[in-house]
């Protein structure tokens, strides 16, 4: 299972992935094989419920 803090959106193409698979680190994007990422960012009060 991967945690949200695990996970890295590609700046080109918009890809969500895990930052690993296994014990290897991805380091390109596998859809579009751009190196520009950013990192999931969870804010707390989007989360909550009304």
């Amino acid at each position: 299972m991967v945690s949200i803090s695990e996970l890295r959106v590609c700046k080109a193409c918009g890809n969500v992935f895990s930052k690993k698979a296994g014990v290897t680190n991805i380091l390109e994007c596998p859809q579009c094989k751009q190196t520009s990422f950013d990192t999931v960012n969870v804010d707390p009060e989007e989360l909550t419920q009304e």
